[in-house]
């Protein structure tokens, strides 16, 4: 084997080093990218949970509110305390009034004229 062929045979070993260096140096930058990624894609998911969780209490907490604000006399028109059955001004019925969507039923939002859900017209319903 000459000095050329020599030369030949380490450089191309030292090619062929380089390149699995370079190859694994690759393949560990991309471990590390898609570990970030799957970190980042379950915190993203924790966090939606989360505001979901506090978007749902937020909407349980309105709820009730809205029920016990809607609480007034059929007669009269007078707001009732929660539990009250009869108006203490002129001894009406109490009655719970609420908007809700003429199609499907569901309960509307402070400010809905539409029903998200269907499309239906809100409109305001006696409940008890």
């Amino acid at each position: 084997m000459g000095l050329f062929d020599k030369l030949k045979e380490g450089f191309t070993q030292w090619l062929g080093k380089a390149k699995d260096e370079a190859v694994e140096k690759a393949a560990d930058t991309v471990r590390e990218k898609a570990e970030e990624t799957v970190e980042d894609a379950v915190d993203r998911a924790r966090e939606k949970r989360e505001e979901e969780k506090k978007q749902k209490e937020e909407a349980r907490a309105a709820e009730r509110q809205a029920q016990e604000d809607a609480r007034v006399c059929e007669a009269c028109g007078k707001k009732a305390a929660p539990g009250q059955k009869f108006c203490s001004e002129c001894g009406g019925k109490i009655v719970v009034r609420r908007r809700v969507c003429a199609k499907c039923g569901r309960y509307a939002q402070e400010g809905e004229k539409f029903c998200p859900e269907c499309g239906g017209e809100i409109v305001e319903k006696v409940i008890e």
